[in-house]
C-alpha cells in the first residue's frame, strides 16, 4: 500500500507542470516549424521561440537551428494554471503582425491544444495542436 501511494505522489509531481518544456508548432507551411520553450515565471506561464525546425510531412524533426530572426520572440504569454491540464487567460501573438489574441491551453498527452480567439470567451477563434519535443541544448543540430 505504501508503495502505491509513493508512486501516485511521484506521478503527480512529475506531471504537475506538464505545460513547461519544448513544444513544436504544427502549421504545415514550407517545412519549417517553431519550437517554443514554455516556462513558469512567478504564477504565469509564457513561451518564446527558441529554435526553428525543418520537418518532414509527418512533422518529424529533420534538423533545427537557433539562427533565425524569430528566435526570442514571445509567442505565448500570461497563462494561468487552472489545473494540471488546463491553462487560461493567456495571449498568443502573431509574429507577422504582432497582434495579440486571447488564448487558452489544454494538455492531452504529448499534445498541447491551443485555442486562440478574438473574444475572451473563445467563440471566434481557431485551434492549433502543438507537439511536445525533446531538444538537446546544443543549438544547431539534428535529432
Amino acid at each position: 500500500m505504501k508503495v502505491l501511494v509513493f508512486f501516485m505522489l511521484m506521478g503527480n509531481l512529475i506531471f504537475a507542470n506538464s505545460i513547461k518544456g519544448y513544444w513544436m508548432t504544427q502549421e504545415g507551411k514550407n517545412g519549417k516549424e517553431a519550437i517554443v520553450y514554455i516556462q513558469k515565471v512567478g504564477e504565469i506561464y509564457s513561451g518564446k521561440i527558441n529554435y526553428i525546425a525543418t520537418v518532414d510531412k509527418k512533422f518529424n524533426i529533420l534538423s533545427y537551428t537557433d539562427k533565425d530572426e524569430l528566435i526570442g520572440f514571445e509567442l505565448v504569454k500570461n497563462f494561468k494554471k487552472v489545473d494540471d491540464l488546463t491553462y487560461n487567460e493567456g495571449r498568443i501573438i502573431d509574429p507577422k503582425s504582432s497582434r495579440e489574441y486571447y488564448a487558452s491551453v489544454k494538455i492531452d498527452g504529448n499534445n498541447l491544444i491551443l485555442r486562440g480567439s478574438l473574444d475572451s470567451y473563445g467563440i471566434l477563434g481557431a485551434k492549433r495542436v502543438w507537439k511536445k519535443v525533446n531538444i538537446k541544448k546544443n543549438g544547431e543540430g539534428k535529432l
